[in-house]
């Protein structure tokens, strides 16, 4: 079983993001709204729903209610949930809108889930450990490599190569390279990366 939890702000065409296909969809607090507007079925809503105005949406939709009051996001609620179920969990959407803060949440909720994907219209974002990843551009031409621990990296395919370059924690070096051939070839020799494809 492969899980996608949806958060807001939620992609214009979820379904040009991800095959929805035979994936259990989890709808975080206002993803609701959004998610029916796009006749997505709904397996599962989660959240406070405090930003959805019109709860009579949640009819006929099995809901688990958090209160307003406590120590997790809505998202990261669901992704615990998901989580209980498969070791296959999507996050799709809560990268953009007005609060930086969640998005900031989400992405520490990967140190938590190291194989998690987040996902929108413009952006992928993983956590990778070391070892040697093909990574292919699809829709996402660019990539940035943000080293989260003091990190030994080699990347080809790319407009900026590097070879067994050091990148110390946080180091900004790695911001907004570009793939120029079918796919870049990212090896890290040590640390810890987090790496985001963006499309523009």
């Amino acid at each position: 079983m492969k899980i996608v939890v949806i958060s807001p702000t939620v992609p214009k065409d979820v379904r040009r993001v991800i095959n929805i296909e035979d994936k259990t969809i989890y709808a975080c607090d206002n993803a609701v709204r959004e998610l029916l507007r796009q006749n997505i079925k709904i397996d599962l809503a989660i959240g406070d729903f405090d930003s959805l105005e019109n709860k009579s949406l949640l009819s006929g939709i099995k809901t688990i209610k958090l209160s307003v009051d406590k120590d997790e996001s809505d998202t990261a609620y669901a992704l615990r949930h998901a989580y209980q179920h498969t070791d296959e969990v999507i996050l799709v959407g809560g990268i953009k809108g007005s609060r930086s803060d969640h998005f900031i949440g989400n992405l520490l909720l990967l140190e938590k889930y190291p194989n998690l994907t987040i996902l929108d219209d413009t952006n992928k974002i993983n956590r990778l450990e070391e070892g040697v990843y093909e990574i292919t551009s699809d829709n996402f031409k660019y990539i940035s490599l943000f080293p989260l621990l003091d990190s030994v990296v080699s990347i080809s395919g790319t407009k900026y190569e590097l070879e067994s370059e050091e990148l110390f924690q946080y180091d900004t070096l790695g911001l907004s390279n570009e793939i120029i051939k079918t796919k870049a070839i990212l090896e890290i020799h040590r640390g810890v990366l987090l790496v985001i494809q963006s499309s523009n």
